[in-house]
């Protein structure tokens, strides 16, 4: 996307903003009816995290009542997996004093996982427990129940991975990255264009926005004979907060656990909506539905090598559970006198684990300073025979 498109829809869009009584999607269709259509990315910012009528800046959205169930939500056993790898990364970084580190969380929601993170910590690391905590979350309504919920802990709410304490950092971004706004580019016949969002007879639309430049060519290795239609995908957002991160845990030590929707590589459209569990069109009532895409962890491992820090992964988050002993722990759970709850354990472990579910979908890194070697929970690396960092095409 060139900067002057996106600086100068930014900036009108904003001045629009003010009108009292204008729904966001009155807003975004006066953007485009006055200024062309909207770069894909400056769309998605909008109506997924910038303005006050956007998806997260809303009540609920997580859970059964919501439009997803997130892991944390499934089972508590995923948080208490976490953190038991955490206090094992805290112990191989010289275990450090609770004030001489930060625990960090990406995206927090309503505070499920971390709340499951810190009672595993209070029995098997006190040392994490009692460390001040991060969060990085814009969202005001979440701000505001992560403040009440951990109201008796030391917590400092972010909007950006800046400026964060010059400590070892042990943090976890869930269906973080995901989340964040992504470009797209789509080669037609005259080539590379950027992808936008215009209008047609009122209703939104997917539309070709400017050709990309050639530097934006070089920069990006899309081939110039690349078939019709073909789509890739960046997301500069993410890029961003990985970059700081790895620039961080490079310096000071630490690491943080990522789990997301992946892939590999920056190709194909992977654009989706999600509202009440169910999938909607994308364009369908923006701010009302969650719009995700898949991550590109070859991209953030190539950012994570930039700033000195390594990438490791990633796996799928079912051999990542189970080889960290997740099974054994839900049996320690069970009971035989209450079959119901066996269950619900048993249907849980197969939504976390199984390849057909969130165990496939969903794909686990690992954010650490440089080295080698591959550590608990992506043995299954050794399969495919590859070191991670062979694994960063595209």
């Amino acid at each position: 996307m060139s900067t002057h498109d996106h600086s100068r829809s930014s900036g009108f869009c904003l001045v629009l903003k003010t009108e009292v009584g204008m729904s966001l999607a009155e807003h975004l269709k006066a953007c485009i009816k006055t200024e062309g259509p909207l770069p894909l990315e400056l769309f998605l910012e909008k109506v997924m995290t910038t303005t006050q009528d956007s998806y997260y800046a809303e009540a609920n959205r997580f859970g059964k009542g919501g439009d997803f169930i997130t892991a944390p939500e499934i089972s508590q056993l995923f948080g208490e997996i976490l953190a038991a790898f955490q206090a094992w990364l805290w112990e191989l970084s010289g275990s450090p004093d609770a004030n001489e580190m930060i625990i960090f969380e990406a995206g927090p929601g309503r505070g499920t996982l971390f709340e499951d993170m810190h009672r595993s910590w209070r029995q098997i690391c006190p040392q994490m427990a009692a460390a001040p905590v991060t969060f990085l979350e814009t969202s005001p309504y979440l701000r505001s129940v992560l403040t009440s919920r951990f109201s008796g802990l030391d917590i400092h709410l972010a909007k950006t991975a800046d400026n964060l304490p010059e400590v070892p950092l042990f943090g976890v971004a869930n269906e973080f990255f995901d989340a964040l706004a992504i470009r797209q580019a789509i080669k037609r016949d005259q080539g590379w264009v950027w992808r936008a969002i215009g209008l047609d007879v009122d209703q939104f639309v997917f539309c070709d926005g400017p050709a990309l430049h050639p530097d934006e060519m070089r920069q990006h290795k899309l081939a110039a004979d690349a078939p019709a239609d073909s789509v890739a995908e960046f997301s500069p957002a993410s890029e961003a907060v990985l970059a700081r991160l790895a620039r961080h845990v490079a310096r000071f030590g630490g690491g943080v656990l990522i789990c997301d929707y992946g892939k590999s590589n920056r190709q194909d459209d992977s654009l989706q909506a999600v509202r009440a569990h169910k999938a909607v069109p994308i364009l369908d009532m923006p701010g009302l539905s969650d719009i995700s895409h898949l991550v590109d962890f070859a991209a953030l491992a190539r950012c994570a090598e930039a700033q000195g820090a390594r990438l490791v992964g990633p796996v799928e988050q079912g051999r990542f559970l189970s080889e960290l002993g997740i099974e054994k722990r839900a049996e320690t759970l069970r009971r035989k006198d209450d079959p119901e709850r066996d269950r619900a354990l048993s249907a849980a472990l197969d939504r976390l684990c199984a390849p057909q579910h969130m165990g496939g979908l969903f794909k686990v890194a690992l954010l650490v300073p440089g080295g080698e070697g591959l550590p608990a929970g992506f043995a299954s690396l050794r399969e495919l025979d590859l070191q991670p960092n062979e694994r960063r095409g595209g």
